[in-house]
């Protein structure tokens, strides 16, 4: 810190500043410095400001030098301040325009611009308008002085004080703000963190769910190929033996009878054929649990959207069922022609997963206390639309439901860490933070919400297609 008070006054440092009887001229000051203080001298006397820059002219102050501007009344005075919100120290007369024009510059300054770095020091020379405890007790001021008690040496040393409160006031705010960013930095790591655990057990239980299902049902689909061409056999057997020997014994007349032998010969056949769809359809399961739960947290895979899409349909299909209280829930899928993308697959999903949830969440409370019919009417929806931007660089996803739609207010907060308007036990607030976080950090691009109250909600993702080999197939519409 370096403090120049080297003034060359020919009067003493005990002179009163500004009730001298002293010729001064217009002090010519350059505010065209942008390493400079700001001090804002507010005052209806011209002699005040005059005095008051040729006794602070040639401070220095931290190696900075300072710029004066002047009001001269209480407007004057509002219109600078929010011309320059970087102001230091504002020296302010009480008495002006009004009694109380200088202590109505402060409210101004504190509350409705929030301003609480400016230094202000209150000059009157007329006490009795504004007594001293009273206005330190009521206002948000830095220091309060009689006109008469202003020396040059006392104003220079005022100065300086005020200037190194604001000098640390502001290096405290900074600090504070820098800590501030770090803890929700911090708070945001150990979010992802905690998830991505969370997401890799998850993933590693369903693939060893996946990998036990795939074995069985490779062998019990196996097998059945095989038991449909026995029991073909048997039955081309049977109408042999039926063929050439019409009329059997009666003890194997009443076992046909017994065992219904037409009914076997015609539901044998259908039994199997719902076997071989039974299986098919774990083999799909366990094929949606393989996709939904890969592994590429440290490297980028080339990815169909629409497989991660579909698999996380799959297994939020219960969910998506009927039951007493409502109707199914439609879904409705719109794909476009897209290639394979370069991405964090698994995490993707884990954003689809998210997104898919949060719709049928929505919808689900659109559907509290109506009846099963008045649903019917309006038959709750999901609606997935995917599609390639003109310029071919991004893929852009939609996923929207029908339900009862998102406040504005609520929009603004919905990617925050932790918010949520769910009851205690149904949601973490981290689902749409965590989307957000994947879409816009880990494959820079974007995810938003458009919602209108009554109507429904729609999520627009969209993704670069980075740079690929031409081999690269094109996902077909399904």
């Amino acid at each position: 810190m370096t403090v120049n008070t080297n003034l060359n006054f020919s009067e003493t440092d005990d002179d009163i500043l500004v009730f001298e009887d002293e010729k001064t001229d217009e002090i010519a000051v350059d505010t065209s410095l942008e390493e400079a203080w700001k001090i804002i001298i507010v005052d209806d006397e011209p002699t005040v400001h005059q005095v008051t820059k040729l006794a602070l002219k040639n401070l220095i102050f931290d190696g900075k030098p300072l710029t004066f501007f002047s009001a001269d009344s209480s407007q004057a005075a509002k219109e600078l301040i929010v011309a320059h919100p970087d102001t230091a120290l504002i020296l302010l007369d009480v008495v002006m325009d009004t009694n109380d024009a200088g202590l109505q510059v402060v409210k101004y300054i504190r509350e409705e611009l929030n301003n609480k770095r400016v230094r202000i020091i209150l000059r009157t020379g007329q006490p009795g308008e504004a007594p001293e405890e009273s206005v330190i007790i009521n206002y948000d001021i830095n220091d309060y002085k009689l006109k008469v008690e202003l020396t040059r040496q006392k104003l220079v040393t005022t100065t300086i004080a005020a200037l190194r409160s604001y000098r640390d006031f502001t290096i405290i705010e900074e600090q504070s703000i820098k800590l501030r960013l770090a803890l929700e930095t911090l708070q945001n790591t150990q979010l992802q963190l905690v998830q991505s655990e969370k997401m890799s057990a998850l993933g590693n239980l369903l693939a060893g769910i996946a990998h036990e299902i795939n074995n069985p049902i490779g062998f019990v689909a196996g097998n059945l190929k095989m038991a449909k061409e026995y029991v073909s056999d048997l039955f081309g057997l049977i109408e042999i033996y039926q063929k050439y020997y019409p009329n059997p014994e009666p003890e194997i007349e009443e076992q046909i009878e017994e065992i219904d032998l037409e009914y076997l010969r015609d539901d044998l056949p259908k039994l199997f054929n719902s076997l071989e769809i039974g299986s098919e359809r774990i083999r799909n399961i366990s094929t949606s649990l393989r996709t939904f739960s890969r592994g590429d947290t440290e490297h980028q895979t080339l990815f169909n959207i629409h497989e991660g899409i579909d698999s996380t349909l799959l297994i939020l299909r219960h969910r998506l069922k009927a039951n007493q209280s409502h109707p199914a829930i439609r879904v409705f899928k719109n794909y476009a022609d897209l290639p394979l993308i370069n991405c964090y697959s698994g995490q993707l999903n884990q954003v689809f997963m998210n997104l898919l949830a949060n719709a049928i969440d929505a919808l689900e409370e659109s559907n509290a206390g109506k009846r099963f019919e008045d649903i019917e009417q309006n038959l709750n929806q999901i609606e997935i639309t995917t599609s390639i931007t003109a310029d071919k660089k991004s893929v852009v996803i939609k996923i929207a439901d029908n339900g009862l739609g998102i406040p504005e207010e609520v929009q603004q907060r919905i990617f925050e860490n932790l918010f949520t308007t769910k009851a205690v036990g149904k949601g973490t607030g981290l689902g749409l933070s965590i989307a957000r976080q994947i879409i816009v950090d880990k494959h820079k691009g974007s995810l938003n919400v458009n919602s209108q109250i009554g109507k429904g909600t729609e999520f627009v993702i969209e993704i670069p297609v980075h740079s690929v080999s031409s081999e690269q197939l094109i996902v077909n519409s399904q």
